[in-house]
Order: structure tokens, then C-alpha cells, then sequence
């Protein structure tokens, strides 16, 4: 058999060529690995959120087609590790002079010398009412005095399964510090707006509307210190104050997961607290389908025991 004359191995490239190129061309340091921050190691210059970032996963730069494709097998990696020191530097220099102004209690020259009796939770919280951020903060600081021993317990991030487009929004304990009463209260950004929705009767298992069926829990952040729980008011300045950030709905960004996590990320990042993943925690940003012929079962059974969990008591 004749013997090739032309080194033809010579001539074949390595199956990675292209993409070593394209490695050298963005600047990458071979072998050497850091902390992206989207929280995973990776190698440099090239930050994967440059690709796929964190508060811009619905980026102009995707269409919305590959946006609905992509959130349907999106699973997200842990919130305390994808989220350090985040808010810290995308919110809180816009937030913090507002969260951090505690209630003042006016003092005068002449005291009252008859203390009224503490009536626990004020007569707003105990009838139904839906509010924009903007008016229930306004609301709030109309009295001050009558909402100085309201202390928020617990913020938890939810997604409902048989709304929409699995709309997700968050929901708080406020606790009054004095009585001990307790009431639930839900905000989240929708197509029509961001809102607050105050005194619904959860005991009744009924929802405020489709937008909170069959609620599915992900995260949770617990104030457990009394001495530094936050007060309601910090908790209406950063509503008000994201929704003054980014005021519009868009589909492809600031959605309703976008303003879920900015909210209690700032809160965590301002008050600390304990985060609790729940089981079904990797499901955030991500659209489930769930209809008459895909039941989910196994998402619908604990989104269901959490709900009678939430008519039962108020922990979460």
C-alpha cells in the first residue's frame, strides 16, 4: 500500500478548536476558576450572568418565545448562595434610607397622662381591602402610632399552580408586638400593578382571586429575634420604594418573580433572618404547566396540604 505523502493528522483540527477561540477572543483564563456572581464557580472574564443574568433572566436580548421554552426547564440553584450580597449592591443604596428610619414616637411638651389600652391588630387588617404599594404606605404613615407595635415574623415566597403563567408573589406575617394577634398579608406584582392585599379571611381556604390558587411554597425568611424583627413600615417603604425602582409589568424582566425576590432579598439583606428552602424551592422563575389532561400531582398534593396549612394557622 502505497504510503500517504500529505500529513493529513497535521491537518485536522482538534474538536474543541472553536471553541478554544472563542474562549481566547472573550478572555478567558485557562484553569483558573472564581466565583461568578451568579454564585457558582466558573473561569474569567466571562460572567455567566452577562448570559444569563440574575434580575434580567427576561432580558430584551431573548425573544419571548425562547423565554417561555427556557423557564419550562429552568431550575434554579439555592437562594443563600445565588444571592449573597446582591441586594446589597443592585437595592439597598436606593432602599436603605428608608428602611432604616424606625418609628419615632413624637414627644411634646406635656405627656398624655392617660396611656390608651393597647386594642391589638387596628380595625384596617381585620376587613378585606387591596391597595397599591404606594397608598397603603401612604395609609400607614396617615397614623403611626397605631401601627408602631406591628413587627413582621416571616416572609415567604410562593408560587401559585393554577394561576396564570404561575404567577408568584410574596405573603407576611405582621404580628402585633403587645397582643400577640396575628394577621397574613399578600403582595406581588400583576399585569395591572403591584398590590397589597390586607385583611382576607385565609381560615376560609378561599383565595382573593386566580392569581393565589393552590399556593406552593419556596422560600421562606423567619425573623425569629423579637428585639430585631422588622417593623411593617420598613416593610412599605421597600414595597413602595421597588415598584418606584421599576413601576411597568414586562413580560421578558420585571415580572411578577422578579418583584417577589427583590422584596424579600432586600429584607434578608437589611434585617438578616433565617432562610428556609422549601422542598419545591428550585421551581422559582419557572413556569409549571398544569392543566386537565398534565395534573402535577405530586406539586398539586403539597401545594394543597400547605394550603390548609395557611387556613389553619399563621406561621407562614
Amino acid at each position: 500500500m502505497a504510503h500517504l505523502t500529505h500529513p493529513w493528522v497535521a491537518l485536522r483540527r482538534p474538536r474543541n478548536l472553536k471553541r478554544q477561540r472563542w474562549i481566547a477572543g472573550v478572555g478567558l483564563t485557562g484553569g483558573v476558576r472564581q466565583h461568578c456572581s451568579c454564585g457558582k464557580p466558573h473561569s474569567r472574564n466571562l460572567d455567566l450572568c452577562l448570559l444569563f443574568p440574575r434580575h434580567r433572566f427576561g432580558s430584551s436580548r431573548f425573544n419571548t418565545v425562547f423565554l417561555l421554552l427556557f423557564r419550562l426547564f429552568y431550575h434554579a440553584s439555592s437562594f443563600e448562595v445565588a444571592h449573597n450580597g446582591y441586594a446589597r449592591r443592585l437595592y439597598l443604596p436606593l432602599l436603605q434610607e428608608a428602611v432604616s428610619k424606625p418609628y419615632e414616637e413624637e414627644v411634646g411638651n406635656e405627656k398624655s397622662l392617660v396611656v390608651p389600652a393597647n386594642q391589638g391588630l387596628p380595625n384596617s387588617f381585620k376587613t378585606f381591602e387591596r391597595f397599591s404599594t404606594k397608598a397603603w404606605l401612604e395609609t400607614l404613615l396617615q397614623d403611626p402610632a397605631e401601627c408602631k407595635n406591628l413587627k413582621v415574623n416571616s416572609i415567604t415566597w410562593i408560587k401559585a399552580l393554577a394561576s396564570p403563567f404561575s404567577h408568584e408573589f410574596i405573603q407576611f406575617i405582621v404580628e402585633d408586638s403587645v397582643s400577640g394577634q396575628r394577621t397574613r398579608v399578600a403582595a406581588g406584582r400583576e399585569e395591572t400593578g403591584d398590590w397589597v392585599l390586607v385583611g382576607w379571611n385565609w381560615a376560609s381556604g378561599s383565595t382573593p382571586s386566580d392569581h393565589y390558587k393552590l399556593p406552593l411554597p419556596l422560600l421562606t425568611v423567619t425573623f425569629d429575634d423579637a428585639d430585631k424583627r422588622p417593623d411593617l413600615q420598613s416593610l412599605a417603604h421597600v414595597l413602595s420604594a421597588t415598584t418606584e425602582k421599576h413601576p411597568a409589568y414586562k413580560f421578558r424582566r420585571e415580572m411578577c418573580w422578579w418583584y417577589a425576590e427583590t422584596v424579600l432579598e432586600v429584607m434578608h439583606e437589611q434585617f438578616d433572618g433565617k432562610v428556609k428552602e422549601w422542598e419545591w424551592s428550585r421551581y422559582r422563575y419557572s413556569f409549571i404547566v398544569k392543566t386537565s389532561f398534565i395534573r402535577r400531582k405530586v406539586l398539586t398534593k403539597h401545594a394543597e396540604l400547605f394550603k390548609r396549612q395557611l387556613a389553619e394557622e399563621m406561621s407562614y
